[in-house]
């Protein structure tokens, strides 16, 4: 190219050819033409060669650095992820379009690689004859990955923020060596996640945990979409009478606020929740182990302050107004109870939870029950429990298994002073229906 370049721009110089026809030939500008010409009219033995030929970029990335920081620290996070994650902890902006290159050089592929990407370097690793221990490990996995293709029709958001809620659990190794369960209830027009919470299982109060959260910070929706689990319908095997179905706890909470809930066991019924995942599984595990959580409540403490960062980052809230009605705290704690039969046993106790409870009044009377009498006992999220027997609410109060002080021997220690106990006020919202919870559903057409 050099000695071919030194040869038109001879002629040029030469006034054989003219600028134009040689900058076509070079595929160069007439600028740079005139350049050559004025460096060989200066000094005919000039090579043409550009200065900065042989030095490397004062800004050139370093490959090897960004492939060595992803195999020891950041390992299976995908492109996008991993190229914010190199901005904010090492100072290094780079982008994905190098990032993808550098995984090329490597016979790599991301976590989130296109089914076409993983072909094409799958027929790669086959026409090589000698491959390393990577690359076997590298084929081996794409051989042995199944080929799945599935397509969703695209679904319109909802209009307004708060119309309509998608909850749904998500059971994965999100910290630690044990998998549990991440609870969330996600808005469908905004995708801004509204209430999360880590249980060790898909559970009744894990999904309270999140009521609880959405209902305090903006208030009531007009509709909740959830899967087919027991915690939110339940239908008696082989009973085709829908009339004969059981009201869940959860069910009664939202009829109690005025909350339609709707359920379905697709996945197409709920997708901005089910879609949330993927996001969140490919980020979270990393910032829980970036922030050295271990357990279940380090994991719920650390929520509070994600959440709120992953909403900044991809919820949409500008132009959609809010159809949110704001509830008071005494009601949000009245609503969201469980209540459950008992029966008082000869010893006027009633066992809750594998303890025994007595029943006592506001002033701290203990009320002594007929045995053998049901009762409807009622568990508050703030853990205070409750007895209802002849439309009077009772506090109940744990019996200890030994007195913790002697009234023969303890002279020097003091005895506690009776308190008084709190007990919800008449009118409590969920005391209507308590004494007829498992009562059939009401069918509207």
């Amino acid at each position: 190219m050099d000695e071919k370049k030194l040869e038109i721009m001879k002629m040029v110089v030469d006034g054989e050819k003219s600028i134009s026809w040689a900058a076509a030939k070079l595929k160069r500008s007439e600028k740079t033409i005139r350049r050559y010409r004025k460096e060989l009219l200066a000094n005919p033995n000039a090579d043409l060669v550009h200065k900065n030929r042989g030095r490397e970029p004062a800004n050139k990335t370093d490959h090897e650095l960004i492939w060595h920081l992803y195999c020891t620290r950041y390992y299976g996070l995908n492109i996008t992820y991993f190229c914010e994650k190199l901005e904010e902890n090492e100072c290094i902006k780079i982008s994905e379009g190098l990032v993808r290159l550098i995984f090329k050089e490597h016979d790599e592929f991301s976590v989130k690689a296109w089914h076409r990407t993983k072909n094409e370097l799958r027929k790669r690793l086959r026409e090589l004859k000698k491959l390393t221990k990577q690359q076997k490990e590298v084929l081996v996995q794409l051989e042995a990955e199944p080929y799945v293709r599935t397509t969703h029709p695209i679904q319109p958001r909802s209009k307004y923020f708060g119309e309509e809620l998608q909850m749904d659990a998500s059971i994965h190794l999100w910290f630690g060596t044990k998998k549990c369960a991440l609870h969330t209830a996600i808005d469908d027009a905004t995708g801004l996640i509204v209430g999360a919470w880590f249980d060790y299982q898909e559970t009744r109060n894990g999904y309270y945990q999140i009521t609880k959260q959405f209902l305090t910070k903006y208030g009531l929706p007009l509709l909740i979409k959830t899967d087919k689990r027991t915690v939110f319908e339940y239908k008696k095997k082989n009973d085709k009478d829908m009339a004969e179905d059981t009201m869940t706890q959860y069910q009664h909470v939202c009829q109690t606020l005025g909350i339609e809930l709707q359920c379905s066991s697709s996945p197409q019924f709920k997708p901005r929740v089910e879609r949330s995942y993927g996001t969140l599984q490919g980020r979270l595990p990393f910032e829980l182990k970036e922030a050295g959580v271990t357990t279940i409540e380090e994991a719920n403490a650390f929520l509070k302050k994600y959440i709120q960062k992953f909403n900044e980052q991809f919820a949409i809230r500008k132009g959609i107004k809010s159809v949110w009605v704001k509830v008071t705290k005494d009601q949000i704690d009245s609503a969201l109870v469980t209540i459950a039969k008992r029966t008082v046993d000869c010893g006027n106790g009633i066992r809750l939870n594998n303890k025994y409870y007595g029943t006592f009044d506001s002033y701290g009377n203990q009320i002594f029950i007929k045995p053998k009498t049901k009762v409807s006992v009622i568990t508050m999220m703030n853990g205070a429990v409750y007895a209802m027997h002849d439309d009077k609410l009772l506090a109940m109060d744990i019996i200890p298994e030994r007195q913790k002080i002697s009234d023969m021997m303890d002279f020097d220690m003091e005895k506690p002073s009776v308190r008084k106990k709190y007990i919800p006020p008449y009118d409590s919202i969920w005391r209507i229906t308590n004494s007829n919870l498992f009562r059939k559903k009401t069918l509207i057409f």
